[in-house]
């Protein structure tokens, strides 16, 4: 059997993927605002069972541990073996089974097939470009990751409907109406009686209720019972006054350096030990110093006055930099608990959380707000003076439901906040989160003047060569959102020294300094991730209190992913991580998991000059028992970080899917930041990196500039912020700036924020078409608030263009810049006014739209005083409208696309249709029909074969003369007012590009109300039709199209 009978061998893998990945999918598959069900129900994948390994090149390149979103999805449909697809990637899929029998097996075998898919898609993604992506001839090979993207388009729009978090068994967020009951309060519960009594043939638990409509009025229930999920959708669905009903996300608290282990996140201390903190001339101020922060605490700007509310794992406030106690008076004043430690739901006053793994909450409080108290580090909080309201949502194993979420955001509010800090992400961005109740909250709050500040994200690769874009996680990528990207730490906080019996001096890191005066014993573990090697390193050595055990850190044993001790007698008491030698910046860094992340285990780090001093002394001296490290240095000092004042290596990248809003929008010291830690032995303070960490800190710049300006808005006090804010470069080039969509407008300045006597707006601006014809004009408004006329010059600087298909090994960031066209380089503004300059900005030339690239600079707006602004820019490089949606290519370069093929009768080959083809339908015949951009509406209709309809493209040569033979069916629908049977595929909402690979055995199309019905013999065309940015549903003009060749059914 050829190659070319095989491409077209067709499975029909949803029902594979349901029976393998029920669990997952089902309650997206049955979410109420999937679009594109009847897609999926007709969606066929055509692959080819010969083996086809993965490259180790590309296993390499893709840096699978942060997937892009098209990967993602497979890794999701593979989480039940997560911890083995990387393996998986490795193998082959062999044999050349019938479509019936990987029908009949089922189960795992679909989930091998997705995996093997998974394969293709990223053994072929490279193969498709030539330099900076050009399309060369493809030849059939390549056929098959345009299906694999067709399944990708029709199964995202279900599968990212709102995030990657699992969703809930038939747990739901109802939605009422505040018209259910006329002339009923705000706060009224009338509404949810009338609910519950047209519920009551459900049996369910309420979650929480949400009673407040200026926020969100409804509740979130638990059903029960044997009845099917579908079922009691659509029951619910049919209650009066429901308006939506929603599914509930299983929102897990950010992964980010030094989360605690699960076997060590309950640890807790009813004692509220606060370990006596080491003194130093180490400058722990530097995160402070990045951001201004500083010179605003030196005038008494501290936010007092500003309520900072805080939705995250609770709050050790025992601890004495959180002031020691809770409610009015304290700097903890308020909140609220939505949790108990085990995640059981539970209402209650207090945010108390003691365990480690409810430290995030006191380590962003810390940020925040911490004060320096005696025994403790002299390091203080963003903001001092303002209040926190702490709302506990997350349990000590760091889980949430995405209800509870809007329940805290719904308290917030009531409590009267001015803004909330969420460090959370929910997952890979959602292309119609807009339709979830989180949204909607969020979007609520804004509306009424409460900043909802969220974490970008923390799942960038922090390579030069991996694709990064839109690796941002939803709720950060709401509009009305303030989304925080983070930068590293100018210093790492902590630094001790030891001597070892050659007389070296050894630097190491940790939060504590160990005290072993007298010297300790050195072993050093073969493989630090080997629990073998732990058990015999453990079983040799003689005293394990007195004994640090040494690892080294290598590309496939991180310093966190030690600790596979488990199976020994004893656990170890010291560790050291040895950080490898490396040219990657981020690598060289020391690092610290928090405390209580190995239990009771403390973990020291070496950097890479001094543990390859300490394994050459450890040898030179003998090795074990012969060799020992002198703890008696108790200061600690401060060491300046290669990556320091650059964008830390997991932040996530933007923009926006499809609508190119710029995320994050600025940029805050996230990277090795000092705070605060639930107490306990080795708690009180850690040492954490993330953009949860970056977020609280833009939350207390947000709240120091709302206590000067406290009757601004939301939106007026971020455009201060970010025009104020410095541009960073890049780390692996510093010569150009880093793209906006990883830094936003850059680090957070508040000192000029709040001091800056003009205003600049927006504080961000997105470059696109303006119309069909007009791409990249856009307006700044400059506000002279000083008392004297001054003159502002306008000019451009260029910041990192990046690719979402990048060549194996290219630099995702280059430096490749647009240019802005100003009709005057410079205006004068008088004093107390204000105007608005309209200009240009062009994008670079020869970009290819087929790579989806992104590109992106600064505005600079400089006044005769010396004060200068910037303004960050973003959007796609080339117009949406008038870029290629369809990708064309003739057979001479390759093979034809868009592509008609037919099975004869034995299935042994395949016909291709250039003009004419005869298809016995049950024989099974499909198309290969690629899209190059994203869209709002993709449709493929079936058309009779002697219609008058015009294309863009077409399959065939209109010149030729054909003898037609009509069906004997009459058209039921029409296309543009031109008659037509129906369609195979009719997809609206949000479409990724990659195209459709429709395939049929029988000879049915379907009607606009859902009906299919048999068209019969007959001479007909495929019409695919891709309605272009910017057009119009319905207006023919506005789509790229694509006329096909006859198909004559013959049988």
């Amino acid at each position: 059997m050829g190659w070319n009978a095989l491409k077209g061998k067709s499975v029909l893998i949803l029902g594979l993927i349901i029976d393998a990945q029920k669990p997952i999918l089902h309650d997206a598959l049955l979410h109420p605002s999937v679009h594109s069900r009847n897609v999926l129900a007709t969606t066929h994948i055509s692959y080819h069972p010969r083996s086809l390994c993965v490259s180790q090149r590309c296993e390499t390149d893709l840096a699978l541990p942060s997937l892009s979103p098209q990967h993602y999805l497979f890794h999701l449909l593979t989480k039940e073996g997560q911890d083995g697809l990387e393996s998986s990637l490795g193998t082959c899929l062999r044999g050349e089974a019938s479509a019936s029998d990987k029908l009949d097996k089922g189960g795992e075998r679909g989930r091998e097939v997705v995996i093997e898919l998974f394969m293709f898609y990223i053994t072929w993604e490279f193969a498709l470009q030539n330099g900076h992506g050009e399309f060369q001839g493809l030849d059939e090979r390549m056929l098959l990751l345009y299906t694999v993207l067709g399944l990708i388009a029709a199964a995202s729009a279900a599968l990212f409907n709102v995030s990657n978090a699992p969703a809930l068994h038939k747990a739901y967020i109802i939605q009422l109406s505040p018209l259910t009951e006329p002339g009923s309060s705000k706060r009224s519960t009338e509404h949810l009686n009338q609910f519950h009594k047209r519920a009551s043939s459900l049996t369910y638990s309420v979650r929480h209720e949400f009673l407040n409509s200026d926020v969100f009025l409804g509740l979130s229930i638990q059903v029960s019972g044997d009845a099917p999920e579908e079922e009691v959708l659509t029951q619910l669905q049919d209650i009066t006054g429901v308006i939506s009903v929603s599914s509930i996300y299983n929102v897990s608290v950010p992964v980010q350096t030094g989360t605690p282990r699960p076997q060590s996140s309950s640890l807790s201390y009813a004692e509220p030990l606060l370990p006596v903190a080491a003194s130093g001339s180490g400058n722990l101020v530097s995160s402070l110093e990045m951001g201004s922060v500083d010179k605003a605490h030196q005038l008494g700007i501290k936010g007092k006055g500003i309520k900072i509310g805080v939705v995250d794992t609770g709050v050790d406030y025992r601890h004495p930099a959180l002031g020691g106690g809770f409610g009015p008076g304290h700097k903890i004043a308020g909140g609220y608990s939505f949790v108990l430690d085990n995640g059981t739901l539970k209402n209650g006053p207090d945010p108390l959380a003691t365990c480690y793994g409810g430290g995030h909450g006191t380590h962003v409080s810390g940020i925040l707000g911490m004060d320096s108290v005696p025994g403790g580090f002299d390091i203080v909080g963003v903001a001092p003076e303002a209040s926190i309201f702490m709302y506990r949502v997350f349990d000590c194993s760091g889980h949430a439901g995405s209800d509870t979420i809007i329940a805290a955001m719904s308290k917030a509010y009531d409590d009267g906040v001015d803004l909330v800090s969420m460090s959370l992400g929910i997952g890979p961005a959602s292309f119609s989160g807009a339709l979830d109740p989180l949204a909607a909250v969020t979007r609520m709050l804004t509306d009424h003047g409460i900043a909802v500040i969220v974490a970008q994200a923390n799942d960038a690769n922090g390579s030069m060569v991996t694709p990064e874009l839109y690796t941002e996680e939803w709720p950060s990528t709401e509009p009305t959102a303030i989304s925080v990207g983070a930068i590293s730490n100018t210093h790492f906080p902590l630094v001790y020294s030891a001597t070892d019996s050659l007389g070296a001096t050894i630097q190491y890191a940790s939060v504590y300094p160990l005290d072993f005066p007298n010297g300790t014993d050195v072993y050093i573990v073969k493989d630090g991730c080997n629990s073998n090697a732990w058990t015999d390193a453990l079983a040799k050595i003689k005293n394990v209190n007195e004994t640090v055990i040494a690892f080294a850190v290598t590309g496939s044993c991180q310093a966190t992913s030690a600790g596979s001790w488990n199976s020994a007698v004893v656990a170890p008491v010291h560790i050291m991580a040895l950080n490898p030698d490396t040219s990657n910046p981020y690598l060289s860094e020391y690092d610290t998991p928090s405390q209580g992340f190995f239990g009771a285990t403390q973990f020291i780090n070496l950097n890479a000059p001094d543990g390859s001093t300490l394994k050459k002394n450890f040898a030179t001296a003998g090795g074990y028992l012969k060799y020992k490290l002198f703890f008696n240095s108790q200061n600690f000092t401060s060491v300046a970080q290669n990556s320091g004042g650059m964008m830390d290596y997991y932040s996530s990248f933007g923009p926006t899917w499809h609508d190119y809003d710029l995320k994050p929008q600025i940029s805050a010291p996230g990277g090795h930041v000092l705070s605060t830690w639930p107490l306990g032995p080795l708690g009180g303070y850690a040492i954490l990196s993330g953009t949860s960490m970056a977020t609280p800190y833009l939350a207390g710049c947000y709240a120091l500039v709302k206590s000067q300006f406290p009757s601004a808005s939301v939106s007026e006090i971020r455009a201060r912020l970010q025009v104020s804010a410095n541009p960073v470069p890049w780390i692996f080039d510093k010569s150009i700036l880093s793209a906006t969509v990883q830094q936003g407008a850059g680090l957070v300045n508040v000192y000029d924020a709040i001091f800056a006597d003009s205003k600049v707006s927006p504080g961000q601006l997105k470059v696109s078409d303006l119309n069909k014809t007009t791409y990249g004009v856009v307006n700044i408004t400059i506000e002279n608030t000083s008392a004297n006329s001054k003159t502002y010059s306008l000019t451009h600087q260029g910041a990192g263009y990046m690719e979402y298909y990048i060549p194996s090994n290219a630099k995702n960031q280059e430096p490749v810049y647009g240019t802005a066209n100003f009709s005057t380089p410079s205006v004068t503004v008088a004093a107390q006014s204000s105007t608005t300059v309209q200009f240009s900005i062009v994008p670079p030339q020869g970009v290819v739209p087929s790579n989806l690239p992104v590109f992106g600079g600064f505005i600079k707006i400089g006044d005769n005083d010396g004060k200068s602004f910037s303004v960050p820019y973003v959007g796609p490089p080339y117009s949406l409208y008038n870029a290629p949606y369809l990708l064309i290519q003739n057979a001479s370069s390759g093979t034809q696309l868009p592509e008609v093929y037919a099975y004869n009768a034995d299935q042994s080959d395949l016909s291709y249709d250039t003009g004419l083809l005869e298809i016995n339908t049950t024989n099974g015949y499909g198309a290969s029909i690629p899209t190059l951009q994203w869209t709002r509406a993709f449709r493929v209709d079936v058309l009779p074969a002697n219609t008058n309809i015009t294309a863009n493209y077409y399959g065939f040569d209109p010149s030729v003369k054909y003898d037609y033979k009509p069906s004997k069916s009459s058209p039921q629908e029409s296309i543009f007012g031109f008659p037509s049977f129906g369609s195979t595929m009719n997809t609206t909402g949000f479409v990724w590009p990659g195209g459709s690979s429709p395939f049929s055995s029988d000879d049915t199309v379907m009607t606009s109300n859902g009906s299919k019905y048999s068209v019969g013999k007959g001479d007909y065309r495929w019409f695919a039709s891709v309605l272009r940015e910017g057009g119009s549903d319905g207006v023919q003009e506005d789509y790229d199209t694509w006329l096909g060749p006859i198909m004559r059914f013959v049988g």
